[in-house]
């Protein structure tokens, strides 16, 4: 709150050989207030532009890998004729369908090129590797970049922004995934940035 100024005075100067006068404050002139109402004015309009970024900022969930390798999931054979069981997945899990996630993993590249992967997939643990035991279809998660953008490729753990969907994909007779993100975004955790 701003106090009361004085009334007003006068201040006389000298231009050249003339005295001139000019008022120094006014009840609602005074310098000072008049830079201080455009100060709050200009630090108004800069809270409000804040809060609408925050506004706009998507929330992402934490992806609890836990969770996610706690599916008892086994692949079917889709080239065996007769009736086939749907997979069955608990609530928690159908609730992530569609929702805005961030997951932080190790990536394992399907489609490289010198400019990064379109298409990787990521898994929580870093000793995946060919000639261990591999991971059971709940333990990873299928990544896909947005056309025209690709992920670095790195040994680092990488951090997934995106769309989380939970289901069966089937491609050519074979499911590929039951866990996938399109990612927004994807890079190495330390990488600039990040």
């Amino acid at each position: 709150m701003l106090r009361p100024l004085p009334p007003c005075q006068r201040l006389r100067y000298r231009s050249g050989m003339v005295w001139r006068s000019r008022p120094i404050c006014s009840a609602a002139g005074h310098p000072v207030r008049r830079r201080v109402q455009a100060l709050l004015a200009v630090a108004a309009v800069a809270i409000a532009a804040v809060a609408g970024l925050e506004a706009q900022r998507v929330k992402y969930a934490r992806l609890n890998w836990a969770l996610l390798a706690s599916v008892d999931y086994e692949p079917p054979n889709l080239k065996k004729p007769g009736p086939r069981v749907e997979a069955s997945f608990p609530a928690k899990v159908l609730a992530l369908e569609g929702q805005m996630v961030e997951a932080e993993g190790f990536m394992i590249p399907l489609d490289v090129a010198p400019n990064g992967a379109s298409m990787f997939v990521l898994n929580p643990d870093a000793d995946v590797c060919a000639f261990g035991v591999p991971p059971r279809m709940s333990d990873w998660v299928m990544v896909t970049m947005p056309p025209g953008e690709r992920a670095l490729v790195s040994h680092l753990p990488t951090i997934v922004k995106g769309r989380f969907s939970v289901g069966e994909e089937v491609r050519n007779g074979r499911v590929t995934s039951i866990y996938r993100i399109h990612a927004e975004s994807a890079a190495p955790r330390g990488h600039l940035g990040r």
